[in-house]
């Protein structure tokens, strides 16, 4: 009633019971203020009662006059009577014009029933203060306000019904208002309990029903907790029947060689799902041929569980799924594993035979089935496609062998090098990075026609027409090594300045060589090619490295056309000079050949044996041949060039001896020099250039010295020695000493 005033207590319940009222309301996000007002309409009385009674109350949501705010009224006070709570003196007038005394008892009747949860008839205050002594009896409580006072009481009884939460008696201040608040904030934060009363009221002005209202929670705690507890362990235990599987891995459609996976729901009593992990869901999945293939579980602590499996074969696996051996719903279930297929994009080509190789030998490679998740798949029968095309763009067979596991083995052999063109496809598309370029070169342990080569006289210019021209083939391998060891197909062709071919022979040396000797007829410019044929296909070849070649071939010196001369083939020589002649070349037209390079080949027969001789050849067609006669009578001049005797050859020539100063000695003295010959044979003939030197003893020479020619081969050399002493005495013969001279002559004075 407005204006009313209040005692202590009375307000201190009024607070108590809107907090009451609120903890409530807040479902709704609604709030009262004033218990007198805010329930006038019959809203907030409806909006408590259906909350705590979880029934449904109509009314007019929208009052606007007096008589529909009183039907609302009535509709809750009805509400409350059939929920068998007797009313005494209140209507809905009392409530709607605010009457305190009335709506106080009626809130009170409400806790009691809905909050106390007492029947009508029962004593509140006794039960609950039982229960109170029955948990904290050292407090001796016997009532609901001054033996709270203290403070103490409430945190004893807090600790009481949820140990832990306090250290006492050592946690109590002894400040009753500070103790009491302990005990209400413990009970909010461990216990949930709203604070509807504060420390203050309870410590200084106790309210018997705000107390015993409060004081009610905690035996709803314990209450709450024990039936939190059973209906926690209800939701938290699964019943097999209940608990089923469901996703991918149980359904159709699976592939073999790719993980799936499906879930196990674990269900409680009410078949809902159990709300915590750590149950145990033994699962055997078997395959058609009996075999069982793993699983891993795994426990999403959310009353579900995920089991992964891989199946390896097609057919039908059998799922079943058990809790503590029974079978769970719909369990064991039949899964129709499909065929493992591969992936294109996924499959993997790898293998020598797709990153090179060497002519002649065979390229292999294997293609490796995987699914569409990059796995290998373990079984075989997949239609993969292999096609090579060689640096032609031509197709060449290649072979596909399927290994029953996944793996397929290739082969193809390459004829030649080059890039090939390996295809790799599986239905149609390409596999992996298909089409490969693979680069063949040549065998290693072949010859190869880019590094062989030719070489050989018969290839070089200035080759005579009359002799036969002869060259070599080197094979060599392609690392640059030259080959030791025959057997390679190796083909000449030479045609002539006519176009015509001749027919060269070729001989296998059966060391890493062959010999190539052909004829030619006629001067002029011949072409020379050498091959290397394929050994495996026979009308492909390659040019060796420096093939085709022109040779030149000149007409060439013919022995029997050439002639010699000179003083050295003519009378006279003698045998203390050398002798010269000329050898001149001719073509077989008998023309004087204008270079050189022709190997003449001069032999000189002495009358005592061969005589050393020079043959200088002048570039010309013509060669200088000097010889030195060592002594004198017949010589036999033979001239050859190729075995083959020149014209006039052999030639005969006479030489005679010369005077030999080194042989010739002072015969006697005033004195006689005798010449000699080179051999040491006296002259019988005059004519020697002889030269007589005296030097007198004073140094001077004589002017009077003499050389009478006795035209027997004697000289007689005389002087006048003016005076004695000793003489110093040259002899010369053509300028050069003869034996003994220069000598001294003492000569008496």
């Amino acid at each position: 009633m407005s204006g009313e005033k209040l005692e202590l207590w009375q307000i201190v319940q009024e607070k108590t019971f809107t907090r009451w009222v609120n903890t409530y309301l807040v479902n709704r996000m609604l709030k009262v203020d004033n218990l007198m007002t805010d329930l006038s309409d019959g809203k907030m009385l409806r909006a408590l009662l259906e909350i705590i009674s979880t029934k449904e109350i109509k009314i007019n949501n929208n009052p606007k006059m007096r008589v529909q705010k009183l039907e609302n009224l009535n509709a809750s006070l009805e509400f409350l009577k059939r929920e068998g709570i007797k009313l005494v003196s209140i209507g809905a007038d009392n409530i709607c014009d605010g009457n305190r005394t009335l709506i106080m008892g009626l809130i009170w009747t409400i806790i009691l029933r809905y909050q106390i949860q007492v029947e009508e008839g029962s004593s509140a205050k006794k039960e609950l203060l039982e229960w109170v002594r029955s948990k904290i009896p050292e407090y001796n409580i016997n009532n609901f306000t001054s033996d709270w006072q203290s403070g103490k009481a409430i945190c004893a009884l807090a600790e009481a019904v949820l140990p832990g939460q306090m250290n006492l008696p050592r946690d109590f201040s002894n400040n009753p208002v500070n103790d009491a608040q302990m005990g209400i904030t413990k009970a909010r934060e461990n216990m949930n309990i709203p604070s509807i009363i504060d420390a203050e009221d309870m410590v200084q002005t106790p309210d018997e029903l705000s107390n015993m209202t409060y004081i009610s929670y905690f035996r709803d705690f314990l209450d709450m907790e024990t039936r939190r507890r059973e209906q926690e362990l209800f939701e938290r235990t699964p019943v097999a029947g209940k608990c089923f599987a469901y996703g991918r891995g149980v359904e159709p459609g699976n592939e073999a060689g790719i993980e799936t996976e499906f879930t196990i729901e674990a269900r409680n009593g009410a078949d809902r799902r159990v709300p915590v992990g750590g149950h145990n869901f033994p699962t055997v999945i078997k395959a058609p041929d009996g075999s069982v293939v793993p699983v891993r579980t795994v426990d999403n602590s959310n009353g579900t569980y995920q089991v992964f499996y891989t199946p390896r074969i097609e057919g039908n696996h059998v799922v079943d799924i058990t809790f503590n051996g029974t079978p769970i719903k719909n369990s064991p279930l039949n899964v129709l594993i499909k065929a493992a297929r591969p992936d294109p994009t996924k499959c993997k080509c790898y293998g020598p035979g797709l990153e090179g190789g060497e002519a002649h030998e065979p390229a292999r490679f294997t293609i490796e089935a995987r699914n569409c998740l990059g796995d290998p798949i373990t079984s075989g029968g997949h239609p993969f496609s292999v096609t090579v095309k060689d640096p032609h763009g031509a197709q060449i067979p290649a072979k596909c062998v399927d290994n029953r596991n996944g793996t397929y083995s290739c082969e193809y052999l390459p004829q030649e090098v080059g890039d090939y063109v390996v295809g790799v496809t599986l239905q149609g598309q390409n596999v992996a990075n298909a089409p490969y370029t693979v680069n063949i070169e040549e065998n290693s342990k072949m010859a190869s026609p880019f590094k062989s080569y030719m070489e050989g006289p018969g290839l070089q210019p200035g080759l005579k027409c009359t002799e036969p021209g002869v060259f070599t083939i080197q094979a060599v391998y392609p690392n640059g090594q030259k080959k030791t060891t025959g057997g390679d197909n190796f083909e000449c062709m030479i045609t002539d300045p006519r176009g015509q071919a001749l027919r060269p022979q070729l001989v296998d040396n059966n060391n890493g060589t062959w010999t190539v000797t052909y004829q030619p007829t006629d001067p002029g410019k011949y072409h020379v090619e050498v091959i290397l044929r394929n050994p495996s296909l026979r009308n492909l070849f390659d040019h060796i490295s420096n093939s085709p070649k022109d040779v030149l071939i000149d007409p060439g010196t013919v022995a029997a056309n050439c002639v010699a001369y000179g003083p050295g083939l003519e009378p006279g020589n003698e045998d203390t000079e050398p002798a010269h002649f000329t050898i001149e070349a001719r073509d077989k037209n008998g023309q004087r050949r204008t270079e050189g390079g022709d190997p003449f080949v001069v032999e000189i027969m002495g009358p005592t044996g061969p005589v050393p001789v020079e043959v200088v050849d002048n570039n010309d067609g013509t060669y200088g041949v000097t010889y030195n006669p060592e002594d004198a009578g017949r010589h036999d001049i033979a001239v050859t060039l190729e075995g083959k005797p020149i014209k006039g050859s052999t030639f005969r020539v006479d030489i005679v001896a010369g005077a030999w100063a080194g042989k010739s000695v002072i015969e006697v003295f005033s004195f006689v020099v005798k010449a000699n010959d080179k051999r040491g044979r006296p002259l019988t003939v005059g004519g020697a250039k002889i030269a007589a030197t005296v030097t007198t003893p004073n140094g001077q020479v004589s002017k009077d010295t003499k050389v009478d020619d006795k035209q027997d081969g004697s000289y007689v050399v005389s002087f006048k020695a003016n005076e004695g002493g000793n003489y110093k005495i040259s002899t010369k013969i053509d300028g050069k000493e003869i034996v003994g001279s220069p000598f001294d002559q003492k000569i008496a004075s």
